[in-house]
């Protein structure tokens, strides 16, 4: 929390960077409020570097496949305008073959093509701008508009685009998306993230005649599977069951997928409640007694006085009564639940452990039974992302190492269709799962050809040369000289992300043992820096004096998730800009700084549908 702040956010004219689905939300939330907002809101400038606004990186289809799917149903999407499923219900059979929905009829838990969606938030984008111009707000479209770089003037913000054209702000929010900071190279087939997926298809449309590696078995790795898949081969559908045949072209296509446990994600299930909600399974009460007298929110309290009663509810529910059993013992920790559930999705292979879950999934979705275990869990997960920066240092350490990469290979929720598509490969014998750490050693970039090391568990080491390797590990963590605006570092108008230790000793013992741990003596005590900027509750950014900008909002999940580490996607769009906007009316009508303290955002948590 910080000390002091800004007085008054000055409203009077905004900059949106970016205009993906949370600067979408965003509008949303200032529409639902244009009542009191249009009194303070004159005019809102959006800057978008492609040539459509509304859409998003993941969901334009000059980023992304006609084949990859949206990882997300209608029913999980907050509402906007209309529900996606309605919206899908209302187009054309000739849009929809295009967006390759064929699947009738429309069904609100059904997940459909990434590009339907994408097409879906660009309408919504412009109802919306539409509904704020009829209020008297003007809106001015900057489409093919990149930010180059942002300043601060007094108390103004400067624009800087990609034309070098200078633009004056009282309020900048910056909702920028994904950006992909490695390098690709090509000549040695290394692509170092998916984006845009149409660089790894061949330009003849043609599949490839060798295997293809990828980083990680994650839902961006099946987004790979799926693009080249389908240029290598036919799937058909025979009795409910789909098959894949290699062209005749191509008899050597494989997938290799390369992940450190050995992995495959969860299947979709069925969820009692689709929206996560941050109060659901306790208050704001009972989170705030939990709060130590130096401050700190400790992670096993946590899990021990609010997330171990409702998970054995869960479980409960589930019928997995040895887990209960275990979580009714005192002495079962965070830690040991991590472990008993991912034994429990741990297979000798994975692809054969995918085929005897997709029984309970199948069964999960088609009748209509939650996996309440699983919902719960995510529920809560949820509900400490919006509590994070109570944690002290050695806390985000256990979080990011223990709890984040359990969360993302045993809670993320592969699409049925995407796992029909990876079991009719693994049936053909075209695809494989690599357990094992991967390492690109000093000579990997050769002509043609991407060298790995694979080590093992057992510390055995193996060789692998691939024509074509994609890196599907996600998006690296921000540091301060990757901030995309880099005037405002050297202005000190931002800042590094940074938990206090609660116990130095143990901070400065885990410092020794990896050269991961940066930690600094301040006057507060001994602290660790954490990726990512400091935002406060309202996502203001943070200066160097640890005083608020009020004029300078950052919603990009990318640059804060040093402190809001598990962003639940699009749900976290709209939470992240209802959040925002909440303090704008705060502001407004109480004259109240939510930020401020820790009692007041979490009124708001408690308090606002939505959250």
């Amino acid at each position: 929390m910080t000390k002091k702040i800004i007085p008054e956010s000055d409203l009077t004219n905004i900059a949106i960077i970016g205009s993906g689905p949370t600067a979408l939300f965003l509008l949303k939330y200032i529409w639902e409020n244009i009542d009191i907002l249009k009194l303070k809101i004159k005019k809102i400038t959006i800057f978008e570097k492609e040539e459509v606004l509304g859409i998003g990186m993941p969901y334009n289809s000059k980023t992304t496949d006609i084949y990859n799917l949206a990882n997300i149903s209608s029913e999980e999407i907050p509402m906007l305008q209309e529900s996606f499923a309605d919206w899908l219900r209302k187009q054309s059979p000739e849009l929809l073959e295009k967006l390759n929905v064929r699947d009738f009829p429309i069904d609100d838990s059904e997940v459909y093509s990434r590009v339907s969606l994408g097409h879906y938030f660009e309408e919504q984008f412009k109802l919306l701008i539409s509904a704020l111009e009829s209020k008297g707000i003007e809106v001015i479209q900057k489409v093919r508009c990149e930010v180059a770089d942002i300043s601060k003037d007094k108390n103004q913000l400067v624009v800087t685009d990609c034309h070098q054209e200078k633009t004056q702000f009282s309020t900048v929010i910056i909702a920028n998306g994904h950006e992909w900071r490695g390098e690709d190279k090509p000549e040695s087939g290394y692509f170092a993230s998916p984006w845009p997926i149409h660089k790894l298809i061949p330009e003849n449309g043609e599949g490839y005649n060798f295997p293809v590696g990828t980083l990680g078995a994650s839902l961006s790795a099946f987004d790979v599977v799926t693009s080249l898949s389908h240029r290598a081969g036919t799937f058909k559908k025979e009795n409910g069951k789909l098959s894949f045949k290699k062209n005749d072209a191509n008899p050597n296509f494989k997938i290799v997928l390369h992940s450190s446990e050995g992995w495959l994600p969860h299947l979709q299930y069925e969820q009692k409640e689709p929206i996560r909600e941050i109060y659901r399974h306790f208050n704001r009460n009972q989170i705030l007694q939990l709060i130590d007298q130096d401050g700190f929110l400790r992670i096993e309290n946590y899990f021990v006085h609010l997330c171990r009663p409702a998970l054995i509810e869960a479980f409960r529910k589930d019928h997995l009564e040895d887990v209960v059993k275990k979580l009714n013992d005192s002495s079962f920790s965070f830690k040991d639940l991590v472990e008993l559930m991912s034994q429990k999705h741990e297979y000798i292979n994975s692809f054969e452990g995918m085929k005897k879950e997709m029984v309970t999934a199948k069964n999960s979705v088609e009748n209509k039974i939650p996996i309440y275990w699983m919902e719960t869990l995510d529920d809560l997960m949820y509900s400490l992302n919006y509590h994070v920066d109570l944690l002290p240092a050695e806390d985000h350490l256990f979080f990011h190492k223990e709890i984040m990469s359990f969360l993302m290979n045993v809670i993320a929720a592969l699409p049925l269709q995407s796992a029909n598509i990876l079991l009719a490969l693994y049936d053909a014998n075209c695809i494989e799962l690599k357990a094992g750490f991967v390492n690109f050693p000093e000579d990997s970039f050769g002509k043609g050809k991407t060298k790995i090391t694979l080590k093992s568990e057992d510390g055995n080491e193996e060789e692998i040369e691939y024509q074509l390797f994609v890196n599907c590990g996600g998006e690296k963590k921000l540091e301060l000289e990757d901030y995309p605006f880099q005037s405002l570092v050297k202005q000190e108008v931002i800042s590094t992300a940074t938990a206090k230790c609660a116990e130095e000793n143990i901070c400065k013992e885990k410092a020794k043992n990896s050269d991961k741990i940066d930690l600094f003596q301040t006057e507060n005590g001994l602290e660790m820096k954490l990726s990512g900027i400091q935002i406060d509750s309202s996502y203001r950014t943070i200066n160097k004096e640890n005083v608020a900008n009020a004029f300078l909002y950052d919603i990009n999940f990318t640059h804060a998730n040093g402190l809001r580490p598990y962003s639940y996607g699009l749900q976290a769009c709209s939470a992240t800009s209802l959040i925002v906007v909440q303090s704008w009316l705060a502001e407004i009508v109480e004259d109240k700084n939510v930020s401020e303290e820790i009692e007041t955002i979490t009124e708001l948590y408690e308090d606002v549908d939505g959250l």
